[in-house]
């Protein structure tokens, strides 16, 4: 089994260039849809801060990938993606990859006009909500038979787009019985949101009306609940000391990006009060929380699904993220990590 690219046409990255999608065929008759993640901007400010090479290599302040090349698209089969390993529950399924190069959660529609760090007036391309209809248009060809098992899943940005475009995948096979969503590193709390999502990236307005509150993933998990199936199992992962997500958290709310103690102890306590809050309003809601490969700064993790040793690993309670997702898909959910939780 074999990864391949298709460019698609008429869709753009954020600084313009092509974008490109990759799908796996498989042997078995489930489908899994995976949204990739990636930073994110919300200003100007961050808007003139995309990743690159020298700004890594400079240790500079950076907040999105603006694009993905070919070659660079390769690299992202590994782990729950990776390709003829018997260790990977989801080996022979069929998958379709949707790269993230928008900086808007896979949701925005809008040309962003900011001006870069050498005073050049540039748009950024929030055309996150485009990008992914033309990849879902894709799909229907690519995969047009009813699904036994649909899995839509996405880590980091793509956590909180998998989650918000699942109810527009499940309908594309709305015989499909079988349908989790699962949404990996997802939360950061902040009161920019609404406006965020309103002003910059221009989220579709079904959308955007369920954005009303600081807590963006717990309002698309309502979204996703109020318009799919009842019988939709949906699961949520993080590391409870996340450095990533704290790090964004700190400079939304506090103006700068760093990872101190107040940092990671605001992202901590927030994130068990929303996985509360959702095992408590969501039926068929399942979350694994762990505090594993924590480092003497007190960070952990961001995600997991990437790394072999990470995946197949018993980071909690003696449960795998593989085991945990495999059996979740069957029918099967369990809560890891309960003593994180108020």
């Amino acid at each position: 089994m074999k990864w391949e690219q298709k460019r698609l046409d008429g869709c753009v990255s954020s600084n313009g260039k092509p974008y490109i999608i990759s799908l796996k065929k498989g042997t078995v008759n489930k489908l899994l849809v995976n949204f990739v993640g990636g930073g994110m901007s919300w200003s100007e400010e961050t808007a003139a801060r995309p990743i690159s090479m020298s700004s890594m290599l400079m240790k500079k302040e950076t907040f999105y990938i603006s694009d993905v090349s070919s070659t660079v698209l390769r690299f992202m089969h590994v782990g729950i993606l990776k390709a003829n390993d018997p260790r990977n529950p989801f080996n022979d399924w069929f998958v379709l990859n949707i790269p993230y190069v928008t900086a808007d959660f896979h949701i925005g529609n809008n040309d962003f006009a900011y001006r870069s760090l050498n005073g050049e007036n540039k748009t950024l391309y929030h055309h996150g909500e485009k990008n992914v209809a033309a990849a879902l248009a894709v799909l229907k060809t690519f995969f047009p038979r009813t699904p036994e098992t649909l899995l839509i899943m996405g880590v980091s940005a793509g956590a909180f787009g998998c989650v918000a475009h699942a109810p527009v995948i499940r309908n594309i096979y709305p015989e499909c019985k079988n349908t989790v969503v699962y949404s990996e590193g997802s939360f950061i709390r902040s009161f920019l949101w609404k406006s965020i999502v309103r002003d910059v990236w221009k989220v579709n307005n079904n959308l955007a009306a369920y954005i009303e509150s600081d807590d963006l993933i717990y309002d698309l998990f309502r979204y996703a609940r109020d318009n799919m199936p009842k019988s939709t199992r949906f699961l949520h992962s993080n590391s409870v000391w996340d450095a990533e997500l704290a790090g964004f958290m700190y400079k939304m709310n506090h103006g700068k990006k760093e990872v101190c103690s107040q940092a990671l102890r605001e992202f901590h306590d927030s994130l068990a009060d929303t996985v509360t809050k959702l095992k408590d309003e969501l039926p068929n809601y399942s979350y694994y929380l762990t505090d594993y490969g924590k480092k003497n700064d007190g960070t952990t993790p961001h995600i997991f699904v990437g790394s072999p040793k990470l995946l197949y690993g018993q980071m909690q309670d003696g449960v795998s993220i593989a085991d945990w997702l495999r059996e979740a898909v069957e029918g099967n959910l369990k809560n890891v990590g309960e003593k994180f939780l108020p």
